[in-house]
């Protein structure tokens, strides 16, 4: 091969070589421009508004916790309910209303909640900021059950628990405050409730306080609830109790035949022995 030809097919590979690159960077752009478009429509399915797209009445089961007050206030002292906190109050003789919370099982992270709600209101769902959440919606009667039934109510407490569990619940506002209030006032009347409140300012064993479970729910039931503590001043005092229900609620407030089993990741944490705390009294 003469050397004006090989120079010519120098030239053609090198060429080639260069059409080849641009081709790759083509089909990268190409890429790039398809996976940003996936994206931003993905990005633009998931959204609305500002708002979750979470779907209400997609769960499981129901978590009625139900909390001892007076050992909240131990650590709690700065709320509005624990500064008027008094020995004659419900909460200071009986499971106070925490809240009831939709819940699907394999979600140990408890993520399912906020159910259309915008993010101006997920940002306002601070215990600093609850009394700045929207309104809801309640009759006087409801109102009235829940500043006997929900101590938090005096911090707004209800508004974090509607907005964050109950829009997942596909109830209406005041049917689904009115319904837990009466699953509270139910078992105050227990004899779970009142081997509670009978044994103020005492230490219990946590299996006899189940056992009076069984009392009322029969054998085996135990394992539809959970007990939950926190230790203060190096003393376990009884701070939760969960019951976990089905999604179809009782109407009347009786429970038999409507609880349901819990997600493997729903364990309680009490020792043997737990103190009932009595309001206003340290566990030194």
């Amino acid at each position: 091969m003469k050397r004006g030809e090989s120079e010519g097919f120098v030239v053609l590979e090198k060429l080639s070589n260069v059409h080849k690159e641009e081709n790759m960077n083509v089909r990268r752009l190409l890429l790039v421009v398809i996976m940003t478009s996936l994206c931003a429509t993905t990005t633009f399915a998931g959204k609305s508004h500002g708002s979750t797209t979470t779907t209400p009445g997609k769960f499981d089961y129901y978590v009625l916790a139900l909390s001892w007050q007076p050992a909240f206030c131990e650590s709690h002292t700065e709320k509005a309910e624990c500064k008027k906190q008094t020995g004659e109050r419900f909460d200071a003789k009986n499971l106070a209303l925490h809240g009831l919370w939709p819940n699907k099982r394999g979600d140990t992270k408890h993520t399912y909640a906020y159910c259309g709600v915008s993010k101006k209101v997920r940002n306002l769902d601070k215990p600093e900021t609850w009394c700045s959440m929207p309104k809801i919606n309640l009759t006087d009667k409801t109102q009235k059950e829940l500043a006997e039934y929900m101590p938090g109510y005096a911090s707004c407490l209800q508004n974090h628990e509607w907005y964050k569990h109950g829009t997942c619940t596909g109830l209406k506002q005041n049917d689904y405050f009115a319904i837990e209030s009466m699953l509270d006032a139910k078992i105050a009347d227990t004899n779970f409730g009142k081997y509670i409140s009978t044994n103020v300012g005492k230490t219990v064993v946590s299996d006899n306080l189940l056992a009076e479970f069984e009392k009322d729910y029969g054998a085996g039931s135990r394992k539809y609830v959970n007990l939950y503590c926190e230790n203060t001043h190096g003393v376990a005092m009884l701070s939760e109790v969960r019951i976990y229900l089905k999604k179809q609620l009782p109407k009347n407030g009786a429970m038999n035949g409507f609880f349901a089993l819990p997600d493997k990741s729903e364990r309680g944490d009490c020792p043997d022995t737990i103190l009932i705390d009595q309001a206003g009294v340290s566990g030194n």
